[in-house]
């Protein structure tokens, strides 16, 4: 049977500018970084204290060409994920400090305090601290 969710990919034009935004700016954590000899990488991130990795994924190097493409098509098209914060201000004042795109302004809704903010190619997640009910 199922066990965990493992990974997450994201699909990205460049992988260092992509390791810097999670990193730098969003605080997450560089787990693994494993170069092939035909340069292809797996590059993966993670939140400190989660299991959860993002693959940050350039699929030039892992796929024919015309596969390569269609998954480059898709850069920025990824659905929306919910990040979690117990510190919603102190939270987004770090992000937008660190330069984070933020494409809403801050709302108090019935289930906690919430804001969209975009990765450097246009994916959307939503800053949430819950309440709950």
């Amino acid at each position: 049977m199922l066990k965990r969710l493992a990974h997450v990919t994201l699909y990205v034009h460049d992988c260092e500018e992509a390791l810097r935004f999670y990193t730098e700016k969003l605080g997450f954590e560089k787990r693994m970084d494993s170069r092939m000899d035909d340069g292809s990488r797996w590059l993966t991130v993670g939140l400190p204290g989660q299991e959860i990795e993002i693959v940050l994924h350039d699929p030039t190097h892992w796929h024919r060409e015309e596969v390569a493409q269609e998954m480059l098509r898709q850069v920025g098209k990824n659905p929306m994920w919910v990040w979690e914060t117990d510190d919603f201000g102190s939270t987004y004042e770090t992000l937008r400090q660190r330069g984070v795109k933020f494409v809403s302004e801050p709302s108090e809704v019935m289930y906690g305090i919430e804001v969209i903010f975009e990765d450097l190619y246009g994916n959307r997640f939503l800053l949430l601290q819950p309440v709950f009910l």
